[in-house]
């Protein structure tokens, strides 16, 4: 996927949403990190952190939380408000702040759920999006516009992930294909819930169009 043609003082811009309990400051060396591998001008990132909030997963704890969590298991109920009031808030943040220059969106665990959803509500398609360790909560609830299709998305999940199953990343995968998703690149890594540098370096391959 090559950068859109964009006038020089347009800067590409790169948003990510970090996950349950972390800040932003998790994910900022990440756009400098990719720039590099890429070999792509420097990319304006954005971390914004997540409200505090009593998460009942957690029993009750306040930590940063984008949405609540009430289980992990399939059948678990899904904050289904939590997550769209998180997707609008992201979605106006990322049309204010990235103006008409090219974008990207992506996140971590929970932060991946935030962006997929927010991907969708923006006023422009963004130029790609980036879903790492996460999944894809109320399945049913969630719709691909038609102007989204084409979006291309990078899933990328460990194999050996407790916390999110790796089964979860195949049912997104599955999910976004049915639904007309047309540049699904998926990967799976021999690590836990985290990131590696094997994925980073697929990441910036795949936004240098590599």
């Amino acid at each position: 996927m090559n950068i859109p043609a964009h006038p020089a003082h347009l800067s590409a811009h790169l948003f990510l949403f970090h996950g349950l309990g972390a800040s932003g400051n998790d994910l900022a060396p990440v756009g400098r990190m990719l720039a590099e591998q890429a070999g792509m001008p420097p990319l304006r990132v954005h971390t914004p952190d997540a409200p505090m909030a009593a998460v009942t997963l957690n029993n009750g704890y306040v930590m940063p939380s984008w949405f609540d969590i009430y289980g992990l298991d399939r059948d678990s109920p899904v904050d289904l408000a939590g997550m769209n009031a998180a997707a609008e808030r992201m979605a106006a943040l990322m049309d204010t702040q990235a103006g008409d220059a090219p974008f990207w969106v992506g996140g971590f665990s929970q932060g991946g759920v935030v962006a997929l959803r927010a991907a969708c509500l923006t006023r422009r398609v963004p130029a790609g999006v980036i879903l790492l360790s996460t999944w894809l909560p109320a399945p049913d609830a969630f719709v691909l516009p038609a102007a989204r299709r084409a979006m291309p998305i990078f899933i990328g999940h460990g194999a050996f992930d407790a916390v999110v199953p790796p089964a979860a990343a195949i049912r997104m995968s599955r999910c976004l294909t049915d639904q007309g998703a047309r540049q699904v690149t998926q990967h799976s890594y021999p690590m836990e819930h985290s990131i590696c540098p094997e994925e980073l370096a697929d990441w910036a391959l795949w936004m240098a169009g590599a």
